[in-house]
């Protein structure tokens, strides 16, 4: 077979064009530190890695969640534990109150305190988060939970529905914590005997009624009454602390799972810098020798062999 000069170089041509291309990808891959710098170059690598970074993504998008979860249960402790805190006085005010010993401007003095208590403990019920959303409103995070009806009654504004945010592929935790839950109403019993279910605040603006009118015995009732709210709360303290729990756990498991899909990305996209050098040295080695060949037999021709 006859092979021609243009053969020759054709051939010499397209074995260097891809020795270059080949120094290029490796010089490419130094330089961005990825073994895929193109999909084409490894298809089933390429789909890994996308898959394994859509992975990695989530758990930083559940870890958000998280932030913002912890925040909103810190502020929701918050104002619990001061709402703890005032009832807890306005309960040894009520013991206090029941005094055989206190006259009637005793208890109004009394009442006064007691008054201001309520207006603080209003204001906890209507606490906001610092994005400026209730937090004990239910779902409606931007209406007020508790405020005056046009009868002049406090009436809880919000809903009963608990927001559930993801936290892992298969995990969500509640949100929330609705105003009726926490600020909660307690039975009253009548003097037929019959129960009447009365809301917080109605609770303590009763109490503060009895006080004015010197009633011994509203002041009475008022004490259990105030002791139902306080055990109340104490649940509601309780499960926002076993929610605080439960994200905590979630986050150091979060965490794991991050590290897991960091090794396992790595492994599939970051190049082996050591290798790649060694390869590439090897490339080059191998194009210089084939440019040389390619330069001494390319000047040859039939005179140099009968001379």
């Amino acid at each position: 077979m006859k092979v021609s000069t243009s053969q020759i170089f054709e051939r010499a041509m397209t074995r260097m064009s891809a020795q270059q291309s080949n120094v290029s990808d490796m010089q490419t891959k130094l330089s961005t530190g990825k073994q895929v710098v193109r999909p084409s170059d490894n298809p089933d690598q390429a789909a890994l890695i996308q898959r394994l970074t859509s992975a990695y993504q989530r758990q930083e998008s559940y870890e958000k969640n998280l932030t913002a979860i912890n925040s909103r249960f810190g502020a929701e402790e918050g104002a619990l534990k001061s709402t703890e805190n005032m009832l807890q006085r306005v309960r040894e005010l009520a013991v206090q109150a029941k005094s055989d010993t206190l006259s009637p401007t005793d208890r109004q003095i009394i009442a006064a305190e007691v008054g201001a208590l309520r207006d603080g403990l209003l204001s906890l019920a209507n606490s906001t988060d610092a994005s400026g959303n209730y937090i004990f409103a239910g779902a409606m995070t931007r209406t007020i939970p508790f405020a005056e009806g046009a009868d002049g009654v406090m009436a809880y504004q919000g809903d009963n529905s608990q927001q559930m945010v993801d936290v892992s592929d298969q995990r969500q935790l509640p949100l929330n914590i609705s105003g009726n839950e926490v600020y909660s109403s307690v039975l009253r019993e009548g003097e037929d005997g019959s129960l009447e279910r009365i809301g917080f605040f109605a609770v303590i603006d009763d109490f503060t009624v009895a006080l004015n009118n010197n009633d011994t015995i509203a002041i009475e009732q008022s004490l259990g009454e105030i002791d139902g709210l306080t055990e109340n709360l104490a649940v509601s303290l309780a499960d926002v602390g076993s929610r605080i729990n439960i994200a905590q756990a979630q986050a150091d498991a979060l965490a794991d799972t991050k590290i897991r899909y960091q090794g396992l990305l790595s492994e599939a996209q970051d190049l082996d810098y050591t290798t790649a050098i060694a390869e590439l040295t090897a490339e080059i080695m191998s194009l210089e020798a084939g440019q040389s060949s390619f330069i001494k037999i390319s000047q040859l021709s039939l005179f140099d062999y009968i001379r």
